[in-house]
């Protein structure tokens, strides 16, 4: 008796995702190729197959091997059985040749077969599913009989945990293999957001996505998981946690799927290993007393065991990190484990790669070790972002044993510093020169420059420059020669100063010695950090094309050295997206954000602040509600719970102004307005300039016009002393905007003039957008009057993209003058009757704010008049309009104002 299921198709299961990458594939396929799909378990192997075969319109054999058919008859049997049955009984010869012999040679009845199907008019392909069941080498031998003879026209695909022992290499070198492995059958961030997308209630946003992709790696049952467990946002940040632990039920499957099917001792092997990030054949010899660790690998590797080899040369290895982390699981003695980290850290000294040893010396809470490790590669693993590491090896230490040792309090002190934690960096660096000059003199003399320099770069950091610039001028004075780690430090303070106290060219100067300092000194993450302030010194003098070649050669230089994964390569990152967003490139911009968040990601969300800023513009400025209002909550959690440097909030803030604006919310402008540190006395850097105009905004829109005036006015001396060219033009423009409002026509376009002056030879145009609808207003008034050639151009240029860039609520948002009146009368969406009976400039204007949703008592508010006054003209202009109510009037105002507002069909 025969088992129908064996060789019948199965059934694809609900909700199955469509993956047309790799069915694509498979239907390139040839027929006389054989198709290897090898992966551990859960990637969808068989689905994928049955999937492609369900969808064949030439016949497939299927066949699921078990345990069983490692009996060559009952292999044969079950072979033509499912030939036999996709062939409409095709092989009949064959079939009573195996009804006939008890135990008939597996070659003859395989010949027998591909006989009887060369005659067979159509294609056949031969599924062989599950194949790692099969270790009886008879069993491989027919297989390989059958694919060394197998006719044109009929093909064999095979589905496996691990790598078949059939001898392909003479295949592959014909071209007739085609493999699939588990790299290729990981879902990617796509298919994970399309089968989220099926089975979640809401929608998950493309970030979580991608850390979700990052966290599993793609493995189909991780992601299913995550998605028969996560009901709301509220669950999403706990999951992700937990698979960062190992899941529960991932960890049952696992035991059940994996575990229980292995030998013991390879079991042994695989923990063992497992507490490595990556293996070779030493590392796995080491820690397991094996030899032939090499062999032992590529054994793993093919019995797929979530072993991947990393390089072309196979000599190293790494396990997946669910695997990993379920493998480890299964260490119970505590003191064993011990033994097997100090023996990876040993080990990974003798590799030079003390990353890797300090991870295992913690591990084995080796605090000797650990202490050595530190002494020796601390500072150079910091400037590496090694953070996470260096702060669990400082935390596991203790605060006595830090305040002893200048060195793990310099390191300490610095993380707490990049970290915006100033108190406790305040606390180590106090608490270790009172031991140290008290207990251990000698020490404090050698490291007394140090912590000055600390303290400098602590004190730039709060935004006190002149404390800061002191102490980098002493620290400079007491560093040793040998200190040239801390002298370029020291130096990078000196010439950040110069930058905060508007003294650009002086700060550019420093920046550059220390440029040539640090590469000399092979220190290429301060050297790339000098080269992106040299690009931020250039972005405030309005010197775009310089900033670009300035962050590209710093980029080369992280490249060159590779530094990629390092938070320089952030900061690159984010300066590519400032200037793709200024000059309107928004997709430029975005994909540089999310470029910035997958490096910072692995030091945690915080870090994220900067990219979250930029995507919330985005957003903003492609009209996206929903996704503006999410990256709006992110950046809203983040500054509540997180303290960061004056430029991160001033941005964020600025970005998050705007976007209540564009929904009307004053509660929320007030409310930030009333709680917001004053602006500086004098605003000289462009955070504080970012700064002041953020209260700039808010008082335009709470309508304290007299003292957003004098704020501007402040802002504006300051930025042309300072020669912050760039803040100069966003000043002028938010400058006309007020004046606009104050119905100063003339100033407003002497100041939209100006910044027309400066942009139109340096490519910005994101300044000027930032005041939203009514820009187009203002640069329509200024196009009435004389302007050279390059300043109409661009003037004609910013209405283009403006009238195109939409509004978060969908609706109109344009500030009307006797210019956009004329334009809006002489449009075809004008009714003939309006033309005949024309409103007053006033009607207009209150026309316009009821299309803008305000209630009567805010028009009368933002006039400054009495309510009875607003009342008469909206009875004036219903009447004028032939509206019988605010809907209607309303929806006429939506249907005018865009003729003028929407962006001409030749320019889309």
């Amino acid at each position: 008796m025969l088992l129908t299921s064996k060789y019948s198709l199965p059934d694809c299961p609900e909700h199955t995702l469509d993956r047309p990458r790799l069915l694509d594939r498979l239907e390139q396929s040839s027929s006389d190729q054989f198709l290897l799909i090898t992966a551990p378990a859960g990637y969808g192997k068989t689905t994928l197959v049955s999937s492609w075969a369900a969808s064949r319109e030439t016949p497939v054999a299927w066949y699921s091997l078990d345990g069983s058919d490692n009996e060559p008859t009952q292999f044969c049997r079950y072979l033509v059985e499912s030939v036999h049955r996709a062939t409409g009984n095709g092989t009949p010869e064959t079939h009573a040749l195996l009804a006939a012999q008890q135990r008939p040679d597996p070659a003859i009845v395989i010949s027998q077969m591909l006989a009887e199907l060369r005659g067979h008019p159509d294609e056949l392909r031969i599924v062989l599913d599950d194949y790692h069941q099969i270790d009886n080498e008879a069993v491989h031998d027919a297989t390989r009989f059958l694919l060394r003879h197998a006719p044109a026209g009929i093909g064999v695909v095979m589905t496996s945990r691990s790598q078949p022992p059939l001898g392909l290499a003479s295949l592959r070198v014909q071209g007739r293999l085609l493999e699939l492995g588990s790299a290729e059958l990981a879902l990617n961030c796509d298919e994970i957001a399309r089968l989220l997308q099926q089975r979640l209630p809401f929608t998950l946003e493309s970030d979580r996505v991608q850390q979700l992709h990052q966290l599993s790696e793609g493995w189909p049952p991780a992601v299913q998981l995550f998605a028969l467990s996560v009901r709301n946002r509220e669950e999403v940040d706990r999951y992700l946690g937990e698979l960062e632990q190992g899941h529960s039920h991932i960890l049952d499957y696992l035991a059940e799927e994996v575990l229980e099917r292995l030998e013991p001792d390879l079991r042994e092997l695989l923990a063992c290993t497992s507490i490595l990030t990556r293996v070779n054949a030493r590392l796995a010899e080491q820690l397991t007393g094996l030899e032939d660790g090499q062999q032992l690998l590529e054994q793993v590797a093919r019995r797929g065991l979530f072993l991947q080899a990393q390089d072309s040369s196979r000599q190293w290895f790494r396990y997946h990190p669910v695997f990993a982390r379920f493998l480890q699981r299964q260490l119970t003695d505590k003191q064993r484990r011990y033994a097997l980290h100090r023996l990876a850290s040993e080990t990974w000294q003798s590799l030079d790669q003390p990353l890797e040893a300090l991870r295992h010396s913690l591990a084995a809470e080796d605090g000797d070790g650990l202490q050595k490790l530190l002494a020796i590669h601390g500072e150079q693993l910091l400037r590496e972002g090694q953070t996470r590491v260096l702060n669990d090896c400082l935390d596991w230490l203790g605060a006595e044993t830090l305040k002893r040792n200048a060195r793990f309090t310099l390191l300490a002190a610095k993380m707490a510093r990049d970290n915006f934690d100033y108190d406790r960096c305040k606390k180590y660096l106090s608490a270790a020169e009172s031991w140290l000059q008290r207990e251990d003199p000698e020490q404090w003399s050698d490291f007394e420059g140090a912590f000055a320099t600390m303290r400098a770069q602590t004190a730039v950091a709060k935004g006190r420059t002149l404390v800061a610039k002191e102490y980098a001028e002493s620290a400079l004075e007491l560093l040793r020669q040998d200190q040239q780690g801390e002298r370029i430090a020291a130096l990078l303070v000196t010439g950040e100063t110069n930058f905060c106290l508007g003294e650009l060219e002086e700060g550019s100067r420093y920046m550059s010695e220390v440029e040539t300092l640090a590469i000399s000194e092979q220190d290429f993450p301060s050297a790339a950090w000098a080269i992106c302030q040299q690009t931020e010194i250039a972005i405030a003098q309005g010197l775009l094309k310089k900033a670009e070649g300035l962050r590209e050669r710093a980029a080369r230089l992280v490249e060159e050295q590779h530094l990629t994964g390092l938070p320089i390569s952030e900061f690159i990152c984010r300066l590519r997206g400032q200037l793709a967003w200024e000059q309107g490139d928004l997709d430029e911009a975005a994909a540089a954000a999310r470029h910035g968040m997958q490096i910072n990601r692995k030091v945690g969300e915080r870090w994220l602040l900067p990219e979250y800023t930029l995507l919330l513009k985005v957003a903003q400025a492609r009209g996206e509600r929903e996704e503006s209002l999410e990256w709006l909550s992110r950046i809203d959690r983040l500054l509540s719970g997180e303290q960061y440097h004056r430029d991160w909030v001033a941005n964020a803030d600025s970005a998050r102004i705007r976007v209540w604006r564009a929904l009307g919310d004053q509660k929320a402008i007030a409310a930030w307005q009333e709680q917001a540190e004053p602006v500086a006395d004098r605003p000289s850097n462009h955070f504080e300039q970012c700064h002041g105009r953020n209260h700039v905004r808010a008082l335009i829109e709470l309508t304290r016009w007299s003292d957003a005036s004098r704020l501007i006015t402040r802002l504006q001396q300051v930025a042309r002393e300072s020669g912050l060219v760039t803040d100069c033009l966003r000043n002028l423009v938010l400058e006309a905007h007020l004046l606009w409002l104050r119905q100063q026509r003339d100033g407003a376009i002497q100041a939209i003039r100006e910044a027309l002056s400066i942009g139109a030879e340096r490519d910005f145009t994101a300044s000027f957008l930032q005041v939203g609808k009514p820009l187009i207003v203002i640069l329509k008034a200024a196009l009435e009057e004389e302007l050279p050639d390059a300043e109409r151009n661009k003037a004609q240029e910013l209405i283009r993209q403006a009238q195109a860039q939409p509004e978060l609520d969908g609706g109109i948002r344009i500030e009307l003058d006797e210019t956009i009146i004329r334009e809006i009368l002489d449009s075809d969406a004008v009714p003939d009757f309006l033309r005949h009976s024309p409103l007053t400039p006033r009607e207009w204007q209150v026309l316009n704010a009821i299309h803008s949703g305000l209630s009567n008592e805010r028009i009368a508010r933002h006039f400054k008049v009495a309510p009875s006054t607003i009342k008469t003209h909206i009875r004036s202009l219903y009447q004028k309009l032939d509206v019988k109510d605010r809907q209607e009037a309303i929806a006429l105002a939506e249907q005018m104002l865009r003729s003028v507002q929407d962006q001409p069909s030749d320019q889309t």
